[in-house]
């Protein structure tokens, strides 16, 4: 059974949510050295993107918290690449901290 060379992407679309600095970079890094078009995503634009194998991955601002975002960022690669293979979501961050009410008698205020 010959199943071909299991790391080579050419010719797949993947998008690495978080995938501008750290290990995203690195996983995008990895997809576009074994040939994948990448797309990648985070909250800010970074001063460079990803690269390998000659190749740069491409960006689109996205806060993947926001659910109508996230739709968009899949709609994104699929209209430029015309598919989506993969999908790594790398992206940290946590949701937005609403304030807990006090307390009665108590003078602290707690974010939890």
């Amino acid at each position: 059974m010959d199943i071909g060379n299991p790391v080579d992407f050419s010719g797949r679309a993947v998008i690495v949510t978080g995938g501008t600095k750290g290990i995203g970079a690195a996983i995008a890094r990895a997809f576009l050295s074994a040939g994948a078009q990448v797309l990648v995503c985070g909250r800010r634009e970074p001063r460079s993107l990803p690269a390998a194998g000659g190749r740069t991955a491409h960006f689109r601002a996205t806060d993947i918290r926001d659910p109508a975002a996230a739709a968009a960022l899949v709609e994104t690669a699929v209209a430029r690449y015309g598919r989506l293979d993969v999908l790594v979501n790398n992206a940290g961050g946590s949701p937005t901290p609403r304030p807990r009410p006090c307390h009665r008698g108590s003078s602290r205020r707690s974010s939890r």
